[in-house]
């Protein structure tokens, strides 16, 4: 067991670090309105300079890029190696890897337009279906994908009636983005995703009232509810075991 541990382990970090530079390519172009780039990400100052492998500046003219590059990247690699150490076996790592890429996609995204476009969720959705009921059919005995179906459509459902009653308090991205979330926690247990349903409220609302205590946002200033979905699902994910038997017990 532990040769394939190390080598997943390998493979986590050279595809993290491979991933965050696709992820800062493609939220570069759609923060700049450019058509789609999953590669080569460019200067944000030149917009034609290559970035060096840091992405912290490009290789031209050394314009230094946004700090945000190396959060990408440390996010990126640590959520793929954590995820080699928390799914329940190794055939599941590259659906769980993928679902980890596309919500620091999606949350940088979210963060510098207020948008969780459909061409970035849709591939998250498809190839990380795949790669789930791939890992499923290897071993059966990890979760379900009946169940993880279930979740999603449910928490989908969920919050698009949240949606409706909010008027605009929350995005059909948020709804869209429910979906994913639900898939990948609810393959492992319903409890996964009560975790990230309600803990994606409790964390939008702390860090809310964090916001306007601090005066850093007004009662009315929007706030993007995407990267508080996207928390309490990893939390699920990382740590949704012991805390239902935190509370169970």
């Amino acid at each position: 067991m532990l040769a394939p541990m190390i080598f997943v382990l390998g493979l986590a970090v050279v595809a993290g670090a491979l991933a965050s530079r696709s992820i800062v390519a493609a939220a570069d172009a759609h923060r700049f309105g450019e058509d789609d780039r999953w590669v080569d990400p460019r200067c944000s100052a030149c917009r034609h300079s290559k970035l060096s492998l840091t992405m912290l500046r490009c290789r031209s003219a050394a314009h230094p890029q946004r700090f945000a590059n190396a959060v990408v990247t440390i996010a990126t690699v640590s959520l793929g190696v954590g995820m080699a150490f928390t799914v329940p076996s190794l055939w599941l790592w590259p659906a769980y890897a993928v679902f980890a890429a596309t919500l620091v996609l999606l949350t940088v995204t979210d963060l510098d337009t207020f948008l969780i476009p459909n061409r970035m969720l849709g591939p998250g959705i498809v190839v990380g279906s795949l790669l789930l009921v791939g890992g499923w059919a290897l071993d059966t005995t990890t979760g379900s994908v009946l169940r993880a179906v279930a979740a999603a459509v449910a928490y989908f459902f969920v919050m698009y009636v949240l949606a409706l009653l909010a008027r605009g308090g929350l995005g059909f991205g948020d709804v869209k983005l429910a979906f994913l979330i639900g898939l990948f926690t609810g393959y492992l247990s319903w409890g996964y995703v009560l975790i990230a349903g309600v803990g994606s409220f409790l964390v939008g609302g702390l860090v809310s009232l964090i916001l306007i205590t601090t005066k850093r946002r007004g009662r009315k200033d929007a706030v993007p509810f995407g990267p508080f979905m996207v928390i309490a699902g990893l939390v699920a994910v990382f740590w949704g075991q012991a805390i239902i038997d935190w509370y169970v017990g």
